[in-house]
């Protein structure tokens, strides 16, 4: 574990600007195509009925169409459980089963509890993986490339899907809003 460095506050606040120009600019990515060696579908929140949160199936469900189309032939769910069992990856495995992804062709991660220990995590899973498909909203796109970059996958590529949180406007500005400042932090090298 890293120790607090007192001076990340105020890094992350000069990060501020460039954070929400990059986090914009994520919302704007396109879909890439092309084959890859897996699809790493980030974890989300899983209500407290066990139920997948909106982001957790829809993300699941295009990392299912994904595989379908044949773009990868590993199928990556992320996230450990924060409130109670099941975790996220976990939820995610059985809307993959759902939608016909052979299990022998899904890998859990269900250590993380944030994006960048979705990646660390699955890149232990994914040892050889380069090419990579990173399935989350499109806020949460930019982050999400930097950090996989950052934990080894040399080529991750977007694949923005819409929640239902994205298609309601003052649930967009939150999401919008929280990642910003995820996003200086990341930026500020916390």
């Amino acid at each position: 574990m890293r120790r607090w460095d007192p001076a990340l506050p105020l890094r992350a606040l000069t990060e501020l600007p460039a954070a929400v120009s990059a986090v914009m600019s994520g919302t704007r990515l396109e879909a890439e195509t092309g084959p890859a060696d897996a699809i790493i579908v980030l974890g989300a929140a899983v209500l407290p009925n066990g139920q997948p949160s909106g982001s957790l199936l829809a993300r699941a469900t295009a990392g299912a169409a994904l595989f379908h189309e044949g773009r990868a032939p590993l199928v990556v769910a992320t996230g450990a459980h924060h409130q109670g069992p099941p975790g996220e990856a976990v939820v995610a495995r059985e809307i993959l089963l759902r939608a016909g992804v052979p299990s022998d062709r899904i890998l859990i991660e269900e250590k993380s509890r944030n994006t960048h220990g979705n990646f660390l995590f699955a890149r232990g899973l994914i040892p050889e993986a380069v090419r990579v498909y990173v399935v989350t909203e499109p806020f949460h796109l930019a982050r999400a490339l930097i950090l996989a970059r950052k934990l080894g996958f040399a080529e991750p590529l977007p694949w923005p899907v819409l929640s239902p949180a994205w298609g309601r406007r003052p649930d967009r500005w939150r999401l919008l809003l929280r990642e910003m400042g995820s996003m200086a932090l990341v930026r500020a090298g916390g």
